[in-house]
């Protein structure tokens, strides 16, 4: 009877357990902030990605092909693989709901895949951006 009163009074485990619950919580936060900085980086990346190709296809220089230009701006950007799909519409009356008299806008949407496909706990949902630029005359 003596060795079980001894085990109950015996606190030198009790560390190892508490180290083991914060360090959990801890990995936990620190791999979600991590993940939450790429997402909020990819999607940064993927607007000023939109912009360049919006204000590229106004000006005319890439009309005939603004898939690759987007393709070639995001892997720019360490994102190769990121552009899943690409829609343009270069007779867009408004700009983010702004009209102006005169003005065809050229909008281009943005979505990407790209960490969409990850395993637990790294899941995320497709990104969307889109970004408008007015129509060079």
């Amino acid at each position: 009877m003596r060795r079980g009163c001894d085990l109950a009074r015996d606190r030198r485990a009790a560390a190892v357990i508490e180290f083991a619950v914060v360090a959990s919580i801890f990995l936990t936060m620190l791999v979600g902030a991590i993940e939450i900085g790429l997402q909020w980086w990819t999607c940064d990346c993927l607007q000023m990605t939109a912009d360049l190709t919006a204000r590229c296809i106004a000006q005319g220089a890439c009309r005939d092909d603004p898939l690759g230009f987007a393709t070639t701006e995001a892997a720019d950007w360490a994102l190769p693989g990121a552009v899943s799909v690409l829609s343009v519409d270069d007779q867009a009356a408004s700009c983010h709901g702004m009209v102006v008299s005169g003005t065809r806008f050229v909008t281009v949407q943005i979505r990407s895949d790209l960490w969409s496909g990850l395993s637990f706990p790294f899941v995320a949902p497709s990104l969307s951006v889109s970004a408008c630029y007015p129509q060079v005359s």
